[in-house]
């Protein structure tokens, strides 16, 4: 079928910029492991493993605070949001599109902020 089609290409797509972003953070480059971790997390919804999706979307969340790249946790936040709720989990559905929210209000996006309510 076309969408088993699709996402095979999205898979391969994924896998292959995960390999250039492990690359990248192998060589030193702290500024990826956030973009890492939040690949792995949506590769890992696509393979159906749903625990490792967890630990890694928290884990990207995790690194972009600490980094202090706002917009990238607030991606993180957002996606995560959406793997929840695919999951029909709402209050951690709900909890991260908040979290996302306050991170693109902070960081000046209010455009952003208005198309997530």
């Amino acid at each position: 079928s076309s969408s088993g089609w699709k996402k095979r290409q999205m898979k391969k797509r994924a896998l292959k910029t995960l390999h250039l972003i492990q690359r990248w953070a192998k060589n030193g480059n702290v500024n990826v492991v956030q973009y890492l971790y939040i690949l792995e997390a949506e590769l890992a919804v696509l393979q159906g493993k749903n625990e490792k999706a967890k630990k890694s979307f928290n884990a990207g969340i995790a690194a972009s605070r600490r980094s202090g790249f706002l917009q990238d946790r607030a991606l993180a936040h957002e996606l995560a949001s959406a793997y929840f709720k695919a999951q029909r989990d709402e209050y951690w559905g709900n909890y991260h599109i908040e979290c996302s929210r306050a991170c693109y209000q902070e960081w000046g996006c209010s455009e952003k902020v208005e198309r997530l309510k």
